[in-house]
């Protein structure tokens, strides 16, 4: 995975990424409701900066596959801890903890594999979201 700069956007915007595929797939619904958030126009996160970090996370994954945990699209424990380890801003923590929320219960369905991306961000993290 390429290595952004702590606390900046695109590092949190990798995060958002991560969690709207986390299903396995690409949910328009998700997406929409990650761009209208506060912490979407905060950051600055357009539409065309996040296709540009959503495609280069998912080449990062394409060229680590090694680090994908079985045949889903999911990043080993590991993995995710470092992109975690982004984030070192508890503001930033739980503003994206919210946003995390927001595009899990998106489309109505939490599965399981989204669930665990967000309770991996608290542990790792060590807080709630508000």
């Amino acid at each position: 995975m390429r290595h952004y700069e702590t606390n900046s956007t695109p590092a949190a915007a990798r995060l958002l990424a991560l969690t709207v595929l986390a299903d396995g797939g690409l949910d328009r619904n998700e997406v929409d409701t990650m761009m209208h958030t506060d912490l979407a126009r905060r950051l600055g996160i357009g539409s065309v900066e996040f296709e540009r970090i959503l495609r280069e996370y998912c080449d990062d994954l394409l060229l680590s596959a090694h680090y994908l945990d079985g045949v889903r699209l999911k990043v080993a424990d590991e993995v995710l801890d470092l992109l975690l380890e982004d984030i070192a801003d508890p503001k930033l923590q739980q503003s994206l903890l919210r946003t995390m929320q927001d595009i899990v219960s998106a489309d109505g369905v939490e599965t399981s594999a989204e669930v665990e991306v967000l309770a991996r961000a608290l542990e790792k993290w060590g807080s709630r979201p508000h």
